[in-house]
């Protein structure tokens, strides 16, 4: 969580992909109109209505950490390879007759392109995951899948049969006056408020957090230091704030902080969490809030993405063992480069994604959307988040 470590501001800048493309296509048309001659009548792409600015990253991510970013063709190169598709392989540029079918063609399609491109940055900023294969056809199991993400580029995955897909949409993404969001299906709102607290944000007025509009809260129960030699420790707020926000009437959910290192390491985090709940009841799950600590060496730094996924299973089986619901804490990049879903789909997830709206292939079901969220009853900023389950039913 965001009062011990800013990891989850994996973000930094990248080009306006509409800007780019405009300039792809005028370019792509000078070289065919050089090669060809210009068509008398061939459409020419209309502009694209520029995408709103990306905001600038308070942190850029690891370099060790950011996916490879596949390199761009040039507008020399495609137009040279849809030229040899269209004549069979065979270079067109010294021929006379029908000289101008090839780029009014190639034209058409480019407008095409422009426009479902265009179209769909008009209405969000942030692609979707393909939920199609190249042919047009719904992806298979086990077939790879190409999804961009507006920060860390194409991300290529193979899909996972059981693995519940992605299908919010920004549209469906409202937010009222006072910067609140919620989510709708049909009309109907789905989501529900929450914050999550640890003993960093001090004494908190509940009472006044309900009347704002929050509906649960997730508590820290306690964490591991993240240090070569570890060590488990309780949140010294947990007590009061369980007792407090039930006297509230909120729904309470509770979540460690993870420094495992192993299957072993998780179960001790795991039974101690179960330990000091004693029998209490929760509304919300357990959340497995395992991070990366960015600025500083942590005995964490050398687990990979097969230990990972071991340990957080290791977690979520022995807190629900013990007769509570798991959740599993991640950031967007963590999520789809470290997990293995073929393990993972059978846990609920909780993403951390401070865009606008996330870009995520798989259902997550509670979004942390904002690490510096203001709410009555807290002083300071808090973590903000949106449950699209109601998990006390």
């Amino acid at each position: 969580m965001a009062y011990l470590d800013d990891n989850n501001d994996n973000l930094y800048t990248q080009g306006d992909p509409l800007e780019d493309l405009d300039k792809e296509l005028a370019e792509l048309r000078a070289t065919l109109e050089e090669l060809d001659g210009a068509a008398p009548n061939a459409p020419t792409p209309p502009e694209a209505a520029p995408a709103e600015e990306e905001p600038a990253p308070e942190k850029a991510e690891p370099e060790e950490n950011k996916p490879e970013q596949n390199e761009p063709e040039t507008s020399e190169e495609i137009g040279e390879d849809m030229k040899q598709k269209s004549s069979g392989g065979k270079n067109t540029a010294k021929k006379s007759s029908g000289k101008h079918r090839v780029p009014v063609l190639i034209a058409a399609i480019l407008l095409s392109a422009a426009l479902v491109i265009g179209a769909g940055w008009g209405v969000s900023r942030l692609l979707q995951p393909k939920k199609v294969n190249e042919n047009g056809n719904p992806v298979a199991v086990g077939e790879k899948v190409t999804i961009n993400d507006s920060v860390m580029g194409d991300i290529e995955l193979q899909t996972v049969k059981g693995a519940e897909i992605n299908t919010y949409t920004a549209e469906n993404l409202v937010t009222d006056e006072n910067g609140v969001p919620a989510y709708y299906e049909d009309g109907k709102k789905i989501s529900h408020l929450g914050v999550d607290l640890s003993e960093y944000q001090g004494e908190v007025d509940f009472a006044a957090m309900k009347k704002a509009g929050v509906e649960f809260v997730m508590l820290r129960i306690g964490g591991q230091y993240y240090g070569d030699d570890g060590g488990i420790y309780e949140d010294k707020l947990f007590e009061s704030n369980y007792q407090a926000a039930k006297a509230a009437g909120l729904k309470v959910g509770a979540y460690f902080f993870s420094q495992a290192i192993n299957a072993e390491d998780a179960a001790k985090e795991a039974n101690f969490t179960v330990q000091k709940l004693n029998g209490r009841s929760l509304d919300y799950p357990i959340g497995f809030d395992w991070e990366n600590i960015a600025e500083e060496d942590a005995r964490t730094d050398r687990v990979t993405g097969d230990e990972l996924t071991l340990i957080a299973e290791s977690f979520c089986d022995t807190v629900t063992q013990a007769g509570y619901k798991a959740i599993v804490y991640s950031n967007t990049s963590q999520m789809l480069i470290m997990y293995d879903f073929e393990t993972m789909k059978d846990y609920d997830f909780w993403l951390a994604d401070y865009r606008d709206f996330p870009t995520m292939y798989y259902k997550f079901d509670m979004w942390q959307y904002t690490k510096d969220g203001k709410i009555d009853g807290v002083e300071g900023t808090v973590d903000l988040n949106l449950s699209f389950t109601d998990f006390s039913e």
